[in-house]
């Protein structure tokens, strides 16, 4: 009976001391854990590597880098203070300028030209002497027509200038006619002025034609 108590109690102390074994070990096991990952921490916290300074180069310019153009500075708006002109300047001679050009001499108005006014008998004087001065290569050919002949009357009646105004188109009949007015003597009447006779050009028609 004593001996199965002995065996007893040394069996139950052997349990004790193995369960106090089991927790020591966990335990320690517990605490060899946390302790490692403190170390960790502390050795991830403060031990640091060595840092180096990096030094970094500028990147290359592109190849067709060109400078910005530098803008010129702003001008401002002082009034420039100019002094008195040289000696030379004073002393410099005037440039004149030149005269203007001498205005165009009005030409006088030609005189007013009026109708020819023929005498009494004038019409038929100037017929005459015209028709012994058809020109026989006109009379030949059939030439006829008008001219307009303008005719200096003078104070006394006589034609003393004639000129063609509209040729008849046949310088012949145009000659004729000119001729035939200053031989035609006083068929003419003179222009007045007031109750006196003057000379003045006058405007008359005549036509050429065959009998």
């Amino acid at each position: 009976m004593a001996s199965s108590q002995t065996r007893r109690a040394a069996a139950l102390s052997v349990v004790v001391a193995l369960h106090v074994l089991l927790i020591g070990g966990l335990i320690l096991g517990t605490m060899a854990k946390f302790i490692a990952k403190k170390m960790e921490y502390i050795v991830a916290v403060d031990i640091k590597p060595e840092e180096k300074e990096v030094v970094k180069e500028p990147p290359p310019p592109p190849p067709d880098f060109k400078p910005p153009p530098v803008a010129p500075p702003p001008t401002s708006d002082v009034p420039v203070i100019r002094g008195p002109p040289s000696e030379t300047a004073l002393a410099a001679p005037k440039v004149q300028a030149p005269p203007p050009p001498p205005a165009a001499e009005k030409k006088p108005e030609p005189p007013p030209v009026i109708p020819v006014q023929f005498s009494s008998n004038g019409k038929q004087m100037l017929a005459d002497a015209c028709s012994d001065r058809y020109p026989s290569a006109s009379r030949r050919l059939n030439e006829e027509g008008v001219v307009k002949v303008l005719v200096y009357v003078s104070a006394d009646g006589r034609a003393t200038d004639a000129k063609v105004e509209t040729s008849s188109g046949f310088p012949r009949l145009d000659e004729a006619n000119v001729a035939c007015v200053k031989a035609a003597g006083k068929a003419f009447m003179p222009s007045k002025v007031g109750n006196q006779a003057v000379g003045a050009w006058q405007i008359m028609s005549y036509r050429w034609k065959l009998n």
